[in-house]
């Protein structure tokens, strides 16, 4: 029976990871993830973060190549595998701070539009002014 379990051959009830953990906070989350050993399977109704390992799904990268010479007041996020930072300019200061603010209240209408842990960074006259970890949970179904 053994010999039929593998990643390839998934079956319901098949255990796809060898070892499942639960973390609570969003930085612990952020720090087994950047090791690319790990996936991140969902939240438990208890606010814990369930993960998996050994990773199974391939690493996706958002975001592109920042713009050469951008805008003095932006917002950039990025996830713990990401090689580029998402960068939005704005003309003016407050306009990079609201667009932060949305992005940290959870708005969808954001450049972070799926679910996922990023650090978000407020820069203000091309210095950090404020930085928060994001974590966005799908939808919980009833």
């Amino acid at each position: 029976m053994a010999g039929q379990r593998s990643y390839g051959n998934a079956e319901a009830g098949q255990q796809l990871y060898t070892i499942v953990e639960t973390v609570r906070t969003p930085q612990r989350l952020w720090d087994r993830l950047a090791t690319g050993n790990y996936d991140w399977i969902g939240m438990r109704r208890n606010g814990r973060f369930v993960l998996g390992r050994p990773r199974l799904s391939a690493v996706v990268e958002h975001g592109s190549d920042p713009s050469p010479v951008p805008s003095a007041h932006r917002v950039e996020a990025c996830g713990p595998l990401d090689r580029s930072v998402v960068v939005e300019g704005h003309p003016t200061e407050a306009e990079a701070r609201a667009a932060y603010e949305q992005i940290i209240a959870g708005d969808p209408v954001t450049p972070l539009r799926s679910s996922g842990v990023w650090k978000v960074r407020l820069v203000v006259g091309d210095e950090t002014v404020e930085e928060r970890l994001v974590v966005r949970t799908l939808p919980q179904v009833e």
